[in-house]
Protein backbone atom coordinates (compact mmCIF):
# COMPACT_ATOMS: atom_id res chain seq x y z
CA UNK A 1 0.00 0.00 0.00
CA UNK A 2 1.19 3.43 -0.81
CA UNK A 3 1.93 5.53 2.33
CA UNK A 4 -1.19 7.80 2.84
CA UNK A 5 -2.24 11.51 2.34
CA UNK A 6 -3.81 12.44 5.74
CA UNK A 7 -5.81 15.26 6.58
CA UNK A 8 -6.56 16.18 10.32
CA UNK A 9 -9.27 18.62 10.67
CA UNK A 10 -8.54 20.08 14.64
CA UNK A 11 -10.51 23.13 16.23
CA UNK A 12 -7.29 24.40 17.18
CA UNK A 13 -3.41 24.53 17.71
CA UNK A 14 -3.47 26.46 20.50
CA UNK A 15 -1.87 23.91 22.67
CA UNK A 16 -3.46 21.10 24.33
CA UNK A 17 -4.10 17.36 24.00
CA UNK A 18 -5.43 17.36 20.82
CA UNK A 19 -2.98 20.07 18.85
CA UNK A 20 -0.22 17.70 20.72
CA UNK A 21 -1.44 14.75 19.21
CA UNK A 22 -2.36 16.31 16.09
CA UNK A 23 1.19 17.17 15.30
CA UNK A 24 2.96 13.73 16.80
CA UNK A 25 0.13 12.10 13.88
CA UNK A 26 1.41 14.16 11.10
CA UNK A 27 4.94 13.51 12.10
CA UNK A 28 4.65 9.84 12.31
CA UNK A 29 2.80 9.61 8.73
CA UNK A 30 5.42 12.33 7.24
CA UNK A 31 8.26 9.21 8.74
CA UNK A 32 6.26 6.22 7.33
CA UNK A 33 6.51 8.09 3.65
CA UNK A 34 3.45 9.69 3.53
CA UNK A 35 2.43 13.20 3.52
CA UNK A 36 0.23 15.32 6.22
CA UNK A 37 -2.28 18.49 5.84
CA UNK A 38 -3.71 19.74 9.11
CA UNK A 39 -6.55 22.47 8.60
CA UNK A 40 -7.47 24.88 11.69
CA UNK A 41 -7.56 28.43 12.51
CA UNK A 42 -3.88 27.79 14.02
CA UNK A 43 -2.46 29.02 17.07
CA UNK A 44 0.79 28.98 18.81
CA UNK A 45 1.56 24.97 17.99
CA UNK A 46 1.59 25.95 13.89
CA UNK A 47 5.40 26.24 13.98
CA UNK A 48 5.64 23.21 15.19
CA UNK A 49 3.96 21.69 13.18
CA UNK A 50 5.84 23.13 10.42
CA UNK A 51 9.07 22.22 11.01
CA UNK A 52 8.37 18.91 10.73
CA UNK A 53 7.32 19.24 7.02
CA UNK A 54 3.25 19.25 7.23
CA UNK A 55 1.08 21.65 5.20
CA UNK A 56 -1.28 23.80 7.05
CA UNK A 57 -5.28 25.45 5.34
CA UNK A 58 -5.85 27.84 7.63
CA UNK A 59 -9.60 27.93 8.70
CA UNK A 60 -11.83 30.78 9.99
CA UNK A 61 -12.19 30.41 13.56
CA UNK A 62 -15.19 28.84 14.93
CA UNK A 63 -18.63 30.20 14.30
CA UNK A 64 -21.87 28.66 13.78
CA UNK A 65 -21.34 24.91 13.63
CA UNK A 66 -23.97 24.91 10.64
CA UNK A 67 -22.31 27.86 8.40
CA UNK A 68 -18.91 25.81 9.10
CA UNK A 69 -20.50 22.75 7.34
CA UNK A 70 -22.16 24.85 4.67
CA UNK A 71 -18.83 26.81 4.16
CA UNK A 72 -15.42 25.05 4.76
CA UNK A 73 -15.51 22.12 2.19
CA UNK A 74 -15.98 24.28 -0.63
CA UNK A 75 -13.52 26.51 0.30
CA UNK A 76 -11.03 23.47 0.84
CA UNK A 77 -12.15 20.83 -1.78
CA UNK A 78 -10.08 22.32 -4.16
CA UNK A 79 -7.04 22.49 -2.55
CA UNK A 80 -7.58 19.02 -1.72
CA UNK A 81 -8.38 17.70 -4.89
CA UNK A 82 -4.50 18.99 -5.43
CA UNK A 83 -3.10 17.35 -2.96
CA UNK A 84 -4.27 13.89 -3.80
CA UNK A 85 -5.75 13.02 0.14
CA UNK A 86 -6.63 9.72 0.57
CA UNK A 87 -7.83 10.02 3.93
CA UNK A 88 -9.43 12.47 6.49
CA UNK A 89 -9.21 12.47 10.10
CA UNK A 90 -11.74 14.60 12.58
CA UNK A 91 -10.52 15.34 15.86
CA UNK A 92 -13.67 17.08 17.69
CA UNK A 93 -17.58 16.36 17.13
CA UNK A 94 -17.41 19.97 14.87
CA UNK A 95 -14.80 18.93 12.92
CA UNK A 96 -16.03 16.00 12.07
CA UNK A 97 -19.32 17.64 10.71
CA UNK A 98 -16.63 18.92 7.94
CA UNK A 99 -14.80 16.08 7.49
CA UNK A 100 -17.83 14.16 6.56
CA UNK A 101 -18.79 16.42 4.05
CA UNK A 102 -14.96 16.74 2.47
CA UNK A 103 -14.96 12.54 2.86
CA UNK A 104 -17.81 12.17 0.28
CA UNK A 105 -16.79 15.34 -2.39
CA UNK A 106 -12.92 13.46 -2.22
CA UNK A 107 -14.89 10.26 -2.55
CA UNK A 108 -12.00 8.99 0.61
CA UNK A 109 -12.70 7.21 3.72
CA UNK A 110 -12.75 9.47 7.23
CA UNK A 111 -12.17 8.57 10.47
CA UNK A 112 -13.50 10.39 13.63
CA UNK A 113 -11.56 10.38 16.99
CA UNK A 114 -14.00 10.48 19.74
CA UNK A 115 -12.31 12.48 22.87
CA UNK A 116 -14.97 12.36 25.63
CA UNK A 117 -18.16 10.89 26.22
CA UNK A 118 -21.60 11.75 24.28
CA UNK A 119 -22.26 14.83 26.57
CA UNK A 120 -24.51 17.16 24.67
CA UNK A 121 -28.08 18.02 25.36
CA UNK A 122 -29.20 20.61 22.80
CA UNK A 123 -30.43 19.56 19.62
CA UNK A 124 -28.10 20.82 17.32
CA UNK A 125 -25.21 19.54 19.48
CA UNK A 126 -26.27 16.00 19.60
CA UNK A 127 -26.65 15.91 15.74
CA UNK A 128 -23.30 17.19 15.63
CA UNK A 129 -21.99 14.14 18.12
CA UNK A 130 -23.81 11.85 16.52
CA UNK A 131 -22.41 12.73 12.74
CA UNK A 132 -19.11 10.72 14.27
CA UNK A 133 -21.09 7.31 14.37
CA UNK A 134 -20.83 7.47 10.88
CA UNK A 135 -17.32 7.21 10.03
CA UNK A 136 -15.80 4.85 8.03
CA UNK A 137 -14.04 4.36 11.36
CA UNK A 138 -14.26 5.55 14.98
CA UNK A 139 -10.89 5.58 17.16
CA UNK A 140 -11.74 6.08 21.10
CA UNK A 141 -9.10 7.45 23.18
CA UNK A 142 -10.20 5.33 26.28
CA UNK A 143 -12.35 2.40 27.12
CA UNK A 144 -14.53 4.95 28.98
CA UNK A 145 -15.47 6.78 25.40
CA UNK A 146 -15.69 3.43 23.42
CA UNK A 147 -17.86 1.92 26.01
CA UNK A 148 -20.18 5.02 25.67
CA UNK A 149 -20.11 4.94 21.90
CA UNK A 150 -21.27 1.75 21.93
CA UNK A 151 -24.06 2.09 24.70
CA UNK A 152 -25.68 4.86 22.55
CA UNK A 153 -24.32 3.22 18.88
CA UNK A 154 -24.16 -0.24 19.03
CA UNK A 155 -23.58 -0.27 15.49
CA UNK A 156 -20.37 1.46 15.79
CA UNK A 157 -18.72 -1.73 17.52
CA UNK A 158 -17.53 -2.93 14.59
CA UNK A 159 -15.87 0.07 13.57
CA UNK A 160 -14.68 1.11 16.43
CA UNK A 161 -11.24 0.71 17.90
CA UNK A 162 -9.69 1.93 21.04
CA UNK A 163 -6.34 3.97 20.66
CA UNK A 164 -5.33 6.08 23.74
CA UNK A 165 -2.54 8.91 22.99
CA UNK A 166 0.96 8.27 23.27
CA UNK A 167 3.39 9.96 25.00
CA UNK A 168 6.70 11.21 23.84
CA UNK A 169 8.90 9.98 27.00
CA UNK A 170 12.05 11.83 25.49
CA UNK A 171 10.39 14.94 26.33
CA UNK A 172 8.93 13.72 29.82
CA UNK A 173 11.98 12.48 31.39
CA UNK A 174 13.03 14.49 34.31
CA UNK A 175 16.50 13.21 33.55
CA UNK A 176 15.74 15.65 30.79
CA UNK A 177 14.59 19.01 32.44
CA UNK A 178 17.56 21.17 33.74
CA UNK A 179 17.19 23.07 36.92
CA UNK A 180 17.38 26.32 35.31
CA UNK A 181 14.05 25.79 33.66
CA UNK A 182 12.03 25.07 36.26
CA UNK A 183 13.43 27.68 38.55
CA UNK A 184 12.80 30.49 35.77
CA UNK A 185 9.09 28.50 35.17
CA UNK A 186 8.93 28.90 39.24
CA UNK A 187 9.41 32.74 39.50
CA UNK A 188 7.20 33.10 36.37
CA UNK A 189 4.00 31.30 37.87
CA UNK A 190 5.19 33.45 41.22
CA UNK A 191 5.16 29.94 43.15
CA UNK A 192 5.83 30.71 46.64
CA UNK A 193 9.08 29.55 48.42
CA UNK A 194 8.84 26.30 50.31
CA UNK A 195 5.17 25.92 49.53
CA UNK A 196 3.39 21.89 48.56
CA UNK A 197 2.55 22.58 44.84
CA UNK A 198 -1.08 21.18 43.92
CA UNK A 199 -0.77 21.67 39.87
CA UNK A 200 -3.99 21.06 37.68
CA UNK A 201 -3.71 21.93 34.36
CA UNK A 202 -6.81 22.21 32.49
CA UNK A 203 -8.83 24.37 30.11
CA UNK A 204 -11.33 27.02 31.27
CA UNK A 205 -13.52 26.59 28.16
CA UNK A 206 -16.57 25.44 30.92
CA UNK A 207 -15.91 23.56 34.24
CA UNK A 208 -13.59 20.41 34.29
CA UNK A 209 -13.65 20.07 37.71
CA UNK A 210 -11.79 22.95 39.19
CA UNK A 211 -14.54 24.05 41.18
CA UNK A 212 -14.41 20.78 42.64
CA UNK A 213 -10.91 21.39 43.61
CA UNK A 214 -11.49 24.75 45.14
CA UNK A 215 -13.63 23.42 47.57
CA UNK A 216 -10.99 20.22 48.42
CA UNK A 217 -8.25 23.02 49.07
CA UNK A 218 -10.51 24.66 51.50
CA UNK A 219 -11.50 21.61 53.06
CA UNK A 220 -7.95 20.24 53.43
CA UNK A 221 -7.36 23.22 55.72
CA UNK A 222 -3.36 23.24 54.98
CA UNK A 223 -1.63 26.68 55.15
CA UNK A 224 1.78 25.08 53.51
CA UNK A 225 -0.06 24.39 49.81
CA UNK A 226 0.13 26.43 46.78
CA UNK A 227 -3.10 25.36 44.18
CA UNK A 228 -2.07 26.30 40.72
CA UNK A 229 -5.03 25.91 37.98
CA UNK A 230 -2.94 26.60 34.29
CA UNK A 231 -4.63 26.84 31.15
CA UNK A 232 -5.55 30.13 30.88
CA UNK A 233 -5.26 31.98 27.32
CA UNK A 234 -5.65 35.05 25.69
CA UNK A 235 -8.91 36.72 27.80
CA UNK A 236 -10.65 35.40 30.76
CA UNK A 237 -13.43 32.85 29.81
CA UNK A 238 -16.74 33.55 31.67
CA UNK A 239 -16.24 30.07 33.50
CA UNK A 240 -12.16 31.91 34.17
CA UNK A 241 -14.17 34.84 35.95
CA UNK A 242 -16.71 32.39 37.91
CA UNK A 243 -13.58 30.29 38.73
CA UNK A 244 -11.88 33.61 40.62
CA UNK A 245 -15.02 34.11 42.21
CA UNK A 246 -15.45 30.94 43.75
CA UNK A 247 -11.24 31.07 44.89
CA UNK A 248 -12.57 34.40 46.62
CA UNK A 249 -15.36 33.13 47.86
CA UNK A 250 -13.62 30.36 49.42
CA UNK A 251 -11.11 32.86 50.99
CA UNK A 252 -8.20 31.39 48.96
CA UNK A 253 -6.59 34.23 47.61
CA UNK A 254 -3.42 33.82 47.50
CA UNK A 255 -3.10 29.94 48.14
CA UNK A 256 -4.88 28.95 44.79
CA UNK A 257 -4.21 31.00 41.79
CA UNK A 258 -5.37 30.94 38.21
CA UNK A 259 -1.73 30.64 35.51
CA UNK A 260 -1.38 30.40 31.49
CA UNK A 261 -0.91 28.10 29.08
CA UNK A 262 2.08 26.63 29.98
CA UNK A 263 4.12 25.07 26.71
CA UNK A 264 7.39 23.82 28.49
CA UNK A 265 4.80 21.05 30.93
CA UNK A 266 8.20 18.88 31.91
CA UNK A 267 9.65 22.18 34.15
CA UNK A 268 5.71 22.25 35.54
CA UNK A 269 5.52 18.76 36.25
CA UNK A 270 8.68 18.84 38.20
CA UNK A 271 7.67 21.72 40.24
CA UNK A 272 4.49 19.58 41.61
CA UNK A 273 4.50 17.73 44.57
CA UNK A 274 0.96 16.36 43.21
CA UNK A 275 -0.91 16.58 39.90
CA UNK A 276 -4.59 16.48 39.73
CA UNK A 277 -6.70 16.15 37.23
CA UNK A 278 -10.44 16.38 37.43
CA UNK A 279 -13.93 15.94 35.45
CA UNK A 280 -14.87 12.60 36.74
CA UNK A 281 -17.29 11.06 33.91
CA UNK A 282 -16.93 13.64 31.62
CA UNK A 283 -13.36 13.04 30.91
CA UNK A 284 -12.02 10.97 28.00
CA UNK A 285 -8.52 11.08 28.64
CA UNK A 286 -6.06 12.58 30.45
CA UNK A 287 -2.93 13.29 28.74
CA UNK A 288 -1.96 15.34 31.84
CA UNK A 289 -1.85 12.54 34.05
CA UNK A 290 -0.04 9.95 32.11
CA UNK A 291 2.90 12.97 31.35
CA UNK A 292 2.43 13.34 35.69
CA UNK A 293 3.53 9.83 36.00
CA UNK A 294 6.00 9.32 33.19
CA UNK A 295 7.77 12.63 35.38
CA UNK A 296 7.63 10.59 39.04
CA UNK A 297 4.76 12.29 40.05
CA UNK A 298 1.90 11.88 42.50
CA UNK A 299 -1.45 11.88 40.62
CA UNK A 300 -4.74 12.10 41.59
CA UNK A 301 -7.85 12.04 39.52
CA UNK A 302 -11.48 11.68 39.83
CA UNK A 303 -12.81 8.37 39.27
CA UNK A 304 -15.32 7.16 36.69
CA UNK A 305 -14.05 8.64 33.49
CA UNK A 306 -10.97 7.37 31.39
CA UNK A 307 -8.57 9.79 32.72
CA UNK A 308 -8.64 7.00 35.86
CA UNK A 309 -7.72 4.63 33.49
CA UNK A 310 -4.60 5.57 33.23
CA UNK A 311 -3.66 5.41 36.55
CA UNK A 312 -3.27 1.95 39.04
CA UNK A 313 -5.03 3.16 42.38
CA UNK A 314 -3.20 2.69 45.45
CA UNK A 315 0.65 2.34 43.39
CA UNK A 316 0.89 5.40 41.01
CA UNK A 317 -1.99 7.70 42.60
CA UNK A 318 -5.03 7.96 43.75
CA UNK A 319 -8.63 7.66 42.92
CA UNK A 320 -11.45 9.83 44.30
CA UNK A 321 -14.89 9.49 44.54
CA UNK A 322 -16.44 11.57 41.88
CA UNK A 323 -18.23 14.77 42.49
CA UNK A 324 -16.87 14.49 46.34
CA UNK A 325 -14.61 17.20 47.56
CA UNK A 326 -14.45 15.32 50.74
CA UNK A 327 -12.47 12.28 49.23
CA UNK A 328 -10.68 14.62 46.60
CA UNK A 329 -9.42 16.26 49.41
CA UNK A 330 -8.25 13.57 51.37
CA UNK A 331 -6.50 11.64 48.32
CA UNK A 332 -4.92 15.30 47.87
CA UNK A 333 -3.37 14.96 51.92
CA UNK A 334 -1.84 11.42 50.79
CA UNK A 335 0.08 12.60 48.19
CA UNK A 336 1.17 15.55 50.03
CA UNK A 337 2.14 13.64 53.03
CA UNK A 338 4.16 11.16 51.51
CA UNK A 339 7.61 10.33 52.82
CA UNK A 340 10.83 10.61 50.43
CA UNK A 341 11.06 6.99 50.49
CA UNK A 342 7.42 6.16 49.18
CA UNK A 343 7.74 9.07 46.97
CA UNK A 344 10.74 7.82 45.48
CA UNK A 345 8.86 4.12 45.38
CA UNK A 346 5.99 5.90 43.73
CA UNK A 347 7.82 7.81 40.83
CA UNK A 348 9.58 4.11 39.75
CA UNK A 349 6.19 2.66 39.87
CA UNK A 350 4.57 5.69 37.92
CA UNK A 351 7.21 5.68 35.38
CA UNK A 352 7.15 1.74 34.80
CA UNK A 353 3.52 1.84 34.47
CA UNK A 354 3.05 4.41 31.70
CA UNK A 355 5.90 3.56 30.17
CA UNK A 356 4.22 0.14 29.36
CA UNK A 357 1.48 1.36 28.48
CA UNK A 358 1.75 4.99 26.39
CA UNK A 359 4.51 4.95 24.56
CA UNK A 360 4.24 7.39 21.83
CA UNK A 361 5.85 4.57 18.77
CA UNK A 362 2.85 2.24 19.72
CA UNK A 363 0.08 4.30 19.71
CA UNK A 364 1.61 5.19 16.29
CA UNK A 365 2.01 1.61 14.67
CA UNK A 366 -1.86 0.99 15.69
CA UNK A 367 -3.06 4.29 14.03
CA UNK A 368 -0.48 4.09 11.18
CA UNK A 369 -2.31 0.32 10.77
CA UNK A 370 -5.21 1.61 10.95
CA UNK A 371 -5.03 3.96 7.97
CA UNK A 372 -3.28 1.24 6.09
CA UNK A 373 -6.91 -1.09 6.38
CA UNK A 374 -8.61 1.77 5.70
CA UNK A 375 -6.87 2.90 2.37
CA UNK A 376 -7.00 -0.98 1.37
CA UNK A 377 -11.03 -1.14 1.21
Amino acid sequence: MSPPTLLQIVPSLAGGGIARATIETAQAVIASGGSAIVASPGGALLPELLRHRAAHLELPEAGHPLWTRLTVPRKLIGSLREARVSLIQSRSPATAWVAQALAAKLDVPWIATLQAPFLASRMLDRLIESRQARADAVIAVSDHVARDAVQRFPGIDGRLETIPPGVNFDRFDPAMVRADRVIRLASELRVPDGALLILCPARFGDDHGQKLLVDAVKRLGRDDVFCLLLGSSDGPTPFERELERAIEAAELNGRVQIGPYVEDMPAAYMLADVVVSTGGARQGFSRTLVEAQAMGRPVVVEDGGGGAETVRAGVTGWLAASGDASALAEALNGALSLSLERRAELARAAQEHVRGLYALPHSNQRLLALYERLGGE
